[in-house]
């Protein structure tokens, strides 16, 4: 069956069954002015938007961020429906300074000066916007300008000047951004700009902030340390995985990260684009051995933005992350500046839940465990219950949770079944919108109301016939801990049917 045909039939599929509970992959899209209306979010929502990205990149003030979260909140509320927002910090993006002209041609095998002192520059020199340059780059390093399409090699340096040969010329205009494939700087992982939009951000309680170009787990660590000044000491943090130097100390910022995303732009730059496949599924891998949601990233349905389909090598590009088995796909320009956003989100549900169904259904055969390398308690009872569920060929896993850690270790081992997730907190629901396969219920009454187990059962069985998720006769496996509401306490499983 061709992709065309797919995409005919599919909605006719999809109104035989609740469409919350078939999707597995989630879907990211950014806001922006294409997309950034009380309609049009409402819209993306029906569409199948999980989360949305506020670029802080685009952001005029940090005033600018509690309008768009609380739009997204309304939007989500009046559907009800637990929705995501995450704030994308522009990070300490190294610019070149103004010209004395619109371009300037800068012609390969020429020498070319890169100065600490700013001036307007010219075929022969620019300056750059962070003085510590000259002191973190050495002799042979690269220098990319502009998404590479200017390259440059380090010759030598003076206290103020770096002398460069241009290795690859091009045009050239004012403020482009500068890449150091083989530099760590010392620059600090959060400039007064991320500072100001994170302040705003946590003020506006998003659910995750996103750290751009992550050299160490410093950089995390850093962050962290500075929303706990601000109470955001439970708003998780995405990683940005974009910069080479990153790459050697993978594990180390998967672990101290909550989230990771594979930002495959600015690392095609800096690594090369031919190295990005096997370094998407080098991180993807990581990612779900260390229990830990991932995204992919940047121009997966980039025709989109001007085009009302997609190419057939980028429904293959997403069709690849899927099988990888990352937890969610993002969409950039498509929905922020694209002719159509709904329609880009709706191409990329299409692509994503056929790919899952194939996947699912070769689950035994083509895509062995994971090899998960963090043991707990928790793995072991969704272990147990993933077996149970495929077993007495239930219709979900009911995985109730008071920190979000059960539903997430559960989605790593690639149910054949939908993971409802009941919970009393609200935030801990928005967050599990980025798991893979995971369901958010929002509990009616808080876990410590409820004294008896059965009775919470029951509540959240209730709850998801009202949504249409379950239905008299399905078979759920329940999994809790008792104590009720105790997080990190589960030690039960059930059989239940629903009655």
């Amino acid at each position: 069956m061709t992709f065309l045909k797919w995409c005919v039939i599919f909605p006719i599929l999809m109104s035989s069954r609740n469409s919350l509970l078939s999707k597995r992959t989630k879907i990211i899209a950014t806001l922006g002015p294409a997309s950034n209306t009380p309609s049009k979010v409402k819209q993306l929502i029906q569409a199948g938007v999980d989360i949305f990205r506020i670029n802080a990149s685009h952001l005029r003030h940090s005033d600018e961020v509690s309008p768009l979260v609380e739009m997204v909140r309304a939007a989500a509320t009046s559907l009800d429906r637990s929705v995501g927002v995450f704030l994308d910090l522009q990070g300490p993006k190294i610019r070149i300074g103004d010209l004395k002209s619109e371009f300037i041609r800068i012609k390969t095998g020429a020498e070319f000066t890169i100065t600490m002192t700013p001036t307007e520059g010219d075929e022969t020199i620019v300056s750059v916007n962070y003085t510590g340059l000259v002191k973190d780059v050495s002799k042979g390093d690269a220098i990319f300008i502009d998404d590479g399409r200017v390259r440059l090699k380090v010759l030598s340096k003076t206290k103020t000047d770096i002398k460069c040969k241009v290795m690859q010329g091009g045009l050239l205009s004012r403020r482009k951004g500068v890449n150091l494939p083989d530099t760590l700087t010392h620059l600090s992982a959060l400039s007064d700009k991320d500072k100001s939009d994170l302040q705003a951000a946590l003020k506006a309680n998003v659910d995750y902030i996103a750290l751009s170009f992550v050299s160490t787990p410093k950089d995390v660590k850093e962050l962290r340390a500075y929303m706990a000044q601000f109470g955001g000491e439970k708003t998780h943090i995405i990683a940005k995985i974009e910069r080479p130097v990153a790459l050697e100390y993978l594990q180390e910022i998967v672990d101290v990260s909550d989230a990771v995303m594979v930002a495959r732009g600015d690392l095609g730059v800096e690594v090369g684009v031919e190295n990005v496949p096997r370094l998407q599924k080098r991180i993807v891998k990581m990612c779900n051995r260390r229990l830990k949601p991932v995204i992919v990233a940047t121009q997966m349905l980039e025709s989109m933005i001007q085009s009302a389909i997609a190419t057939r090598a980028e429904v293959s590009d997403v069709a690849n992350a899927v099988y990888e088995r990352c937890d969610a796909v993002m969409l950039s320009g498509e929905t922020a500046v694209g002719i159509n956003p709904v329609a880009a989100v709706k191409t990329m549900r299409q692509i994503c839940d056929m790919s899952d169904d194939h996947m699912y259904k070769m689950k035994r055969q083509d895509h062995p465990p994971l090899g998960i390398t963090v043991k707990s308690r928790a793995l072991s009872f969704c272990q147990a219950a993933d077996q149970i569920a495929e077993e007495n060929e239930a219709s979900a896993i009911l995985a109730f949770t008071s920190s979000g850690n059960t539903p997430l270790v559960a989605s790593k081992l690639n149910p054949t079944v939908p993971i409802i997730s009941p919970t009393d907190d609200a935030l801990v629901a928005k967050r599990m919108v980025l798991y893979r396969g995971v369901v958010p219920l929002m509990m009616p009454t808080q876990f410590e109301e409820i004294y008896e187990w059965r009775a919470m059962i029951g509540i959240a069985i209730e709850e998801c016939k009202r949504l249409g998720y379950l239905k008299v006769g399905d078979l759920v496996v329940v999994t809790a801990g008792i104590p009720i509401g105790i997080s990190g306490g589960i030690n039960s499983i059930r059989l239940v049917e629903v009655d």
